[in-house]
């Protein structure tokens, strides 16, 4: 329980109050009004559907002792400071929240080391790999990513990669009373655009990658580009001994490491680059659908990495999860025979064998450069044929929806082209637009996804690779707004299933 006086001098945001400050006890900080309950600190935030602004009053009615509005429409809500409700004005609500959240959970992540991976693609498998490595050090990790938040036994579903500030306070606050030390947290364009991290303690910045997504919320790529530039600014905010893990093989990484190059904590870069610190030699590396080796160079010397974990990409998460433990103080040997345990990533290349010799991959792969990074990978294999399944998310970026067809029927034999999450669009336009990017290659449509997945492995034959993209990990099928159990692995082992019975 906190004051109220005390959460707000004691943040570093300007707030302005109308009238005095009733020095209320606050029993909590919210930005739901569903959720307000008697001393309660309400924080309206503007919505990508609704303005909470509107809730004002409700929260005051549900028994707030103070609300934080838009220093603009201060004079609008003054009047219920008459009610013994203290009104108080901010330039900007939402970070105004990630303020007043992380006071009223007394900042837990300041005593954590706290690694924050952002990019466009490889960010869940890099969690992964740093979990499996804190864990084999001694430490005690907690997550917060994609497919769920989890610590210490415990697992909650994520709803959001980046959770709002206030929920993404309380659920470090949650782990820090149960023991957790190093917090390791995708960190989304999203989440960083939107002030939800503007209060974490980083310890250390990753950065993976950037290309096209996201373009229904960014203005355009060089805004996508800021916002995930944006955690190394913050990292720069920060005292202590402080990193940025860079790829430096990717355009933006580069670009990235010269604008942070004076920064006040150094860039250490990763990849097959002369200029990478953690180097990889390109001729060293081995593809297999046993999993990837190669051969690491780094400031101390080097040594031979093995996972078993398929798909060349993982070269890459590998090296910032190597590059990123090894500058917290953990030792090669226990970095490598951490990463030579890891069997499974969600949703990340996972194979199926079948009995009849040929294999299925699943994987998330839902941007046009990760799913012709997966593709490529899988031709490394040597598959007698490459069997594509795959749609496009509705309600979200279209012009990315062509070039997600393009790269599928120029690595494929075959592609059976589908819906993955239509939501409220019309499955038949989402494939319409996969469609103009195909070029008259042949190819078949099949708007059930269960149907396609059936017809992808019902060709398949020995020696072939059936990939099923752009779901990976979800359980679910979005249509309209109903959400029902659909899991692409599921899928893949029933059919298998049949076709080994028949």
């Amino acid at each position: 329980m906190k004051r109220l006086r005390e959460l707000i001098t004691g943040i570093d945001e300007p707030l302005q109050v109308a009238g005095d400050v009733p020095d209320a006890p606050i029993a909590s900080v919210d930005y739901d009004s569903r959720r307000i309950a008697n001393g309660s600190l309400f924080v309206a935030v503007e919505g990508f559907q609704s303005d909470g602004h509107r809730f004002v009053t409700a929260a005051v009615d549900a028994g707030a002792a103070a609300a934080v509005v838009s220093r603009a429409r201060l004079p609008e809500f003054a009047p219920l400071a008459e009610r013994g409700v203290a009104i108080i004005g901010s330039d900007n609500t939402r970070r105004a929240l990630s303020a007043l959240s992380a006071a009223f959970y007394d900042n837990p992540s300041a005593g954590m080391t706290v690694i924050g991976v952002t990019g466009t693609n490889g960010k869940t498998s890099i969690t992964y790999m740093l979990e499996a490595i804190m864990r084999a050090a001694g430490r005690v990790p907690g997550v917060i990513g994609t497919v769920n938040y989890r610590w210490c036994g415990r697992e909650t579903a994520a709803p959001n990669t980046t959770p709002e500030s206030r929920d993404l306070q309380q659920l470090i606050a949650e782990m820090r009373d149960d023991g957790v030390d190093t917090l390791i947290m995708e960190v989304s364009s999203h989440g960083l655009a939107l002030g939800r991290v503007d209060h974490v303690a980083f310890t250390a910045a990753i950065f993976t990658n950037l290309t096209r997504d996201h373009l229904d919320f960014h203005a355009d790529f060089e805004d996508y580009f800021a916002a995930k530039k944006r955690l190394f600014t913050l990292l720069g905010g920060l005292p202590g001994d402080r990193a940025g893990i860079v790829n430096v093989d990717d355009d933006y990484g580069r670009r990235l490491a010269r604008d942070f190059a004076g920064a006040s904590y150094p860039v250490l870069g990763f990849g097959m680059h002369d200029a990478a610190a953690y180097r990889v030699d390109p001729a060293s590396v081995v593809n297999s659908l046993e999993g990837i080796a190669y051969t690491l160079s780094r400031p101390d010397g080097g040594g031979r990495i093995a996972l078993p974990l398929a798909g060349r990409f993982h070269v890459y998460n590998s090296l910032a999860a190597v590059a990123t433990a090894h500058r917290l103080g953990i030792s090669f040997d226990c970095i490598r025979d951490a990463l030579a345990g890891i069997a499974h990533i969600p949703g990340r290349f996972n194979t199926i064998a079948s009995r009849l010799g040929f294999h299925v991959v699943v994987d998330y792969a839902h941007t046009d450069d990760a799913l012709r990074k997966l593709l490529t990978s899988v031709r490394e294999l040597r598959p007698r044929r490459l069997i594509t399944v795959f749609g496009c998310g509705g309600d979200r970026d279209r012009a990315k929806r062509p070039l997600m067809g393009r790269a599928a029927a120029e690595l494929s034999d075959h592609v059976i082209v589908t819906s993955d999450n239509p939501r409220t669009e019309d499955p038949a336009r989402i494939i319409e637009d996969i469609r103009a990017g195909i070029d008259g290659r042949a190819y078949e449509v099949e708007p059930d996804r269960a149907r396609a997945i059936a017809a992808g492995i019902a060709m398949a034959s020995a020696g072939d690779i059936v990939v099923i993209a752009g779901k990976g990990h979800e359980d679910y099928q979005i249509v309209g707004r109903a959400k029902t159990h659909f899991d692409d692995r599921e899928m893949a082992r029933k059919f298998i299933a049949e076709r080994e019975a028949a």
